[in-house]
């Protein structure tokens, strides 16, 4: 009895002693890719049994203090930050692959990959340069097995994120409703990420109001503050030379405002870890590895003061046991609701997704999925999350429009130039609306200035919801010019202004290919500007009756590594349609890329004819240019028939402010012919040529060098072209 009693009061004692605990919060702030430092601290915290009750956390901050309160591992985080390909992450484009057919063939025309909106009669722009899909999919992902979890006080270690309210400048201490969304707002530097609507607020980074948030851990009731401190440092005078680095500057000194005011809180028992970074920036997160053993580091030097604070081994122990490890079994699915505020229908973004209820939540297929709605290019965020109802798990897709939509300006350029005879400029605007129904039809017009004016407007009609099936219309305008050449020498040239109209009916296969079927009418106008007139120069009717499949698998339209494109296709010029003369032609055109490490190999073959009658002048066919036979101007020879045999060499040489250039070389065979019956292998030419090219922000930028056996030899500079 007496030793039961003793028993009692030692274990009475021991949890008196607990209780008594000082409880530590854990503040961490916000520096980019610098953060990969506070896991080093979390390592070292935890092999000095430092037990942490509270977290706040700043951008990275909140990531990384999110996911341990969230009950992942120090290793586990380690893994995320060092595998995940952060420069993708921070890019919104989606894998061309995931994109519908239509935006694919929009790459050629529109080059920018920006686009501006334009409601209630005004341009209006996103609120940020990315929008963040990647990183809250990431997130979404991450914080799954908590994603139920809507009181931040009720997570493994109680947790707080950091974001700034703009529109009162003041500091959102984030504790309840969605921990990925909260964790997105804190990280979201204003401009670079657009803004997040949370709660009523629209919230951007945290780093602005408070960048290590010491007063939050004290308010959730911490007795003693651990500080990490990973922001960026000043910059030096010879690095504010530019007005990138004096905005950067200005940027910095907010934010270190915020954090100096913090740091002067800080009391006697309170502690501060600042890591030695050096000269690792924000966006260096290649560098993790270096940056944890540096949190351990500066850590380790301060073990005599953090002595104070460990637990003994079996309290840490048993804290330790207690802290809940992030669940990675996939929920099943019983139900799957849409949050929706587009005007596409439910039913439309429900078709979309894969999911089978009654089975385990499927994690690579829902991504796949994601990236094919967000690839309709719709909608600004598509998200996830799973829900506990009725001792049933369900998923929840919220899709949200793009405010700046639905009406769209976009913007495409091409010029081409061989420094003497050819110079071509081509501006593009087009004016979108989409979607324009619940089945996303879309309407688009683009205009076209420069040496080849043109207008078309289109209106594309799936017919039902999920239906490959679809109706196309179009009315259009084009003024083009077609040359004769004679070694070398421009002896003629046409203009020839066209006013027709389109219809189809098409059937998509996949986000890979469609099969349409039309007929077209037109009339064109064509006048002789250089040289004598001559029976091309006469008026032309036209009615064409048309069947085309098209195939498009390319991961980049421009500077692809895998994937196919290409068309074969078959046009019937018919009297019965009104046209002036009867022919047929028959279209093929195909080329791949496939690739290894940085090196690309591209191989394609064209091959168009009249097979029957003799096309008009607007039909025919023209070769031409670096990519279409060095050596000769573009466009230099024109006939009935063609082919031309494609062989390419390119390396990707570097990454450059996130884009990349590259070095290439062809080898090309092809000829023109007047006559079907003429066309012959053996009387090719053969044609070489170099390139460097880049993939800007404008869109593709060649300079190239081309020459032909028959020496033709000329130079290039083209914006906007492809293979």
């Amino acid at each position: 009895m007496l030793r039961i009693f003793i028993c009692t009061l030692a274990l009475v004692s021991t949890v008196n002693q607990a209780a008594e605990r000082p409880k530590i919060g854990l503040a961490l702030s916000g520096g980019g890719a610098r953060g990969a430092a506070h896991i080093g601290v979390l390592k070292e915290l935890e092999r000095q049994r430092i037990p942490v009750d509270y977290i706040a956390g700043t951008s990275i901050g909140s990531i990384l203090g999110g996911m341990y309160a969230a009950g992942m591992t120090t290793d586990d985080m380690e893994r995320v930050l060092t595998s995940t390909d952060w420069d993708d992450i921070f890019k919104d484009q989606p894998p061309r692959t995931d994109s519908s057919l239509r935006r694919k063939f929009d790459d050629q025309v529109f080059q920018i990959n920006k686009e501006l909106g334009i409601r209630d009669g005004k341009i209006k722009l996103p609120s940020g340069f990315i929008q963040g899909q990647k990183l809250q999919l990431l997130l979404d992902t991450l914080f799954l097995p908590v994603a139920d979890v809507g009181d931040f006080d009720q997570l493994s270690i109680p947790f707080r994120a950091v974001a700034t309210d703009i529109t009162t400048s003041e500091a959102a201490v984030l504790g309840t409703g969605s921990i990925a969304t909260a964790i997105r707002a804190s990280m979201s530097v204003p401009a670079i990420f657009a803004t997040v609507k949370y709660q009523d607020r629209i919230l951007v980074d945290g780093g602005i109001s408070n960048n290590l948030p010491i007063d939050v851990v004290r308010d959730m009731g911490a007795d003693i503050v651990i500080a990490v401190d990973i922001g960026t440092p000043l910059l030096e005078k010879d690095q504010l030379e530019s007005a990138l680095g004096v905005a950067s500057q200005l940027t910095n000194i907010l934010v270190r405002r915020t954090t100096n005011a913090q740091i002067a809180t800080l009391g006697e028992q309170d502690i501060l870890i600042t890591p030695e970074l050096g000269l690792f920036s924000a966006a260096d997160f290649k560098g993790a590895d270096i940056l944890i053993s540096k949190g351990v580091e500066a850590t380790l030097a301060l073990a005599e003061r953090l002595k104070p604070m460990a637990a003994a081994q079996n309290e840490y122990d048993q804290y330790f046991s207690n802290k809940d490890r992030a669940d990675k079994t996939p929920p099943v699915i019983s139900f799957i609701r849409i949050e929706n505020d587009s005007l596409l229908s439910d039913e439309f973004i429900r078709y979309k997704l894969q999911q089978q209820l009654g089975k385990p939540l499927d994690f690579q297929q829902l991504d796949r999925d994601i990236g094919i709605i967000y690839g309709l290019e719709i909608f600004q965020t598509v998200n996830y999350r799973v829900v506990h109802e009725a001792n049933e798990s369900g998923l929840v897709v919220n899709v949200q429009q793009k405010p700046w939509g639905p009406k769209y300006l976009q913007f495409g350029l091409r010029y081409s130039s061989d420094f003497s005879v050819n110079n071509n400029l081509a501006v593009r605007l087009g004016y979108t609306i989409t979607p324009l129904n619940i089945w996303n039809g879309e309407w688009r017009s683009i205009l076209q200035l420069g040496e080849e004016p043109g207008l078309a407007t289109e209106f594309n009609q799936p017919l039902g919801i999920g239906s490959p099936y679809y109706v196309n219309g179009q009315l259009m305008f084009s003024n083009e010019r077609f040359n004769t050449f004679a070694d070398g020498v421009k002896i003629n040239e046409t203009r020839v202004r066209k006013f027709g109209a389109t219809g189809a009916l098409g059937r998509e296969f996949g986000r890979w290919g469609d099969l349409r079927l039309g007929v077209s009418r037109f009339t064109s106008e064509n006048r002789a500007e250089l040289g004598a007139p001559d029976a091309a120069t006469s008026d032309i009717e036209g009615g064409e009756v048309f069947a085309l499949f098209r195939l498009d698998t390319l991961d980049s339209v421009f500077f692809p590594t895998e994937g196919m494109l290409g068309s074969v296709g078959w046009v019937g010029s018919r009297s019965e349609l009104g046209a002036d003369n009867d022919f047929d032609q028959a279209l093929f055109d195909f080329s791949g890329a496939a690739s290894w490490g940085a090196h690309t190999v591209l191989l394609g073959a064209r091959y168009l004819s009249t097979v029957k009658g003799e096309a008009p002048i607007q039909s025919g066919f023209r070769l031409g240019g670096l990519f279409n036979l060095p050596g000769f101007v573009e466009n230099e020879l024109s006939g009935q028939n063609l082919y031309l045999l494609r062989s390419a060499y390119q390396r990707k040489l570097a990454n450059l402010f996130n884009t990349s250039p590259y070095l290439g070389v062809t080898l090309q065979y092809g000829q023109v012919f007047q006559n079907e019956d003429d066309v012959s292998l053996a009387d090719g030419i053969v044609a070489g040529g170099i390139w460097l090219g880049w993939d800007s922000f404008l869109g593709p930028v060649f300079l190239g060098y081309g020459r032909a056996e028959t020496d033709n030899q000329s130079v290039y500079l083209i914006f906007g072209s492809q293979f």
